[in-house]
């Protein structure tokens, strides 16, 4: 109790202290404010953008797997070995449909974008992203069709001229009309509307899913339009809690196909919502540590900016030193009145750091809808322990200076 009780009366000494030199202060702890204020934005923004990240991913079902040519998520460029993996073809997503007994079902994907344009009448959209499937994706998939219907096995035996829309091209083709039933052009090929799928969610920073520019045909249709496309995608949704067998299952079946040496690496990749997630996450956690370095360069200057502002307050305050010493006080208990007052002195700024940045996101949220900011808790404990630590490391100095203080000497000190 008498420890927390001097404690409190050192931190009250160091507000007071801080009251009493308020333009001195504020511009001793500019640096720690300007810290706070860097990392609780960047980390707040990233946490924001890492939430629609997740809830877009998580939209493609829990128990799906990805199994791709190419990573799913490319960190710097690629090498050698990995851009010349050979294409994932029909026949492996046979294989794993035929000899996987964890998996539900399997659907395999062509797919088409760059430089081609869907049409309607005097109505246009660049760069839709063609895509031809089987009709079971129907079936097994989260796909919500939102008016119409999916395309039938028989439709894509027969090579149909039938689509699917996602939301985006309905919204520019055909805005406030109905699009199923109509003919549009894409890729130079008249295509009936059956069916339009409903509006994904958004993307991170507000920005149009990818999904609502999909043009989904029949996989005959697609190979009639595009025969030299031959590099699949392919969708394998697990039954449900096996997961993680269908994976190993997968990956025993892809390696024996694509005839992988015992000791190499997979010539392909799989991927789930949580793996697509951590890889994300690492991103991000690369971008936070950018931050946290361009914000101790601020730090480092708050903090010496304190050392300064103790070392003068050492000085002016000599006599009362040498005052409190005469009466029984002791070393300690003196380096813990500075100390304290060099920790409220930081945590001050550091409080008021992360208040400006709170309302300054705030006001960022409310005038851009794409900007969804969300600060995380330990933004706000970084914000107030962290720039306390920095306040006890730099006013560490000045405190021991003040606590080694000769009373007589002190006494003496005009």
């Amino acid at each position: 109790m008498k420890k927390l009780k001097l404690l409190f009366e050192s931190a009250r000494l160091g507000i007071e202290t801080l009251w009493q030199n308020k333009f001195r202060s504020f511009l001793t702890i500019l640096g720690v404010f300007i810290g706070v204020v860097i990392i609780t934005s960047v980390a707040s923004v990233l946490n924001g953008f890492r939430a629609d990240v997740v809830s877009q991913v998580e939209d493609f079902g829990t128990n799906s797997i990805y199994i791709t040519r190419f990573p799913l998520i490319n960190m710097g460029r690629k090498s050698s070995q990995v851009r010349n993996r050979k294409e994932l073809s029909l026949l492996d997503s046979q294989a794993v449909e035929a000899h996987c007994p964890s998996i539900e079902s399997v659907s395999p994907y062509l797919s088409r974008g760059g430089s081609m344009t869907a049409k309607y009448r005097q109505n246009s959209m660049e760069n839709p992203e063609l895509r031809g499937t089987f009709a079971n994706v129907f079936r097994s998939s989260d796909m919500d069709i939102e008016e119409g219907r999916g395309f039938t096995d028989s439709e894509n035996d027969h090579r149909a001229s039938v689509a699917l829309i996602g939301d985006g091209i309905r919204e520019a083709l055909f805005p406030g009309i109905r699009a199923v039933g109509k003919d549009m052009v894409v890729g130079g090929k008249k295509l009936r509307i059956i069916g339009t799928m409903a509006k994904k969610k958004e993307g991170p920073f507000g920005s149009a899913n990818p999904e609502d520019r999909v043009v989904l045909v029949p996989y005959y249709t697609f190979r009639k339009m595009f025969p030299r496309s031959t590099d699949h995608f392919i969708t394998a949704t697990a039954y449900p809690g096996k997961r993680n067998a269908a994976m190993s299952e997968i990956e025993e079946i892809l390696r024996i196909r694509r005839k992988v040496p015992i000791m190499e690496e997979n010539n392909f990749e799989l991927g789930t919502a949580d793996s697509i997630i951590e890889t994300f996450d690492k991103i991000v956690a690369g971008a936070l540590a950018v931050m946290f370095m361009l914000s101790s360069v601020a730090f480092m200057v708050g903090g010496v900016g304190v050392m300064n502002i103790m070392l003068v307050s050492v000085t002016e305050r000599t006599r009362e030193i040498g005052i409190r010493k005469a009466i029984g006080a002791r070393k300690r208990d003196i380096l813990t009145q500075f100390l304290t007052e060099a920790a409220v002195l930081t945590g001050m700024g550091g409080l008021l750091g992360m208040v400006f940045a709170e309302l300054l996101l705030k006001a960022v949220d409310g005038a851009v809808d794409q900007i969804h900011a969300v600060t995380p808790l330990w933004a706000r404990l970084f914000a107030i322990l962290g720039s306390m630590i920095i306040g006890i490391v730099f006013g560490l100095w000045p405190a021991l200076k003040a606590s080694r203080l000769d009373p007589i000497e002190a006494l003496r000190y005009e």
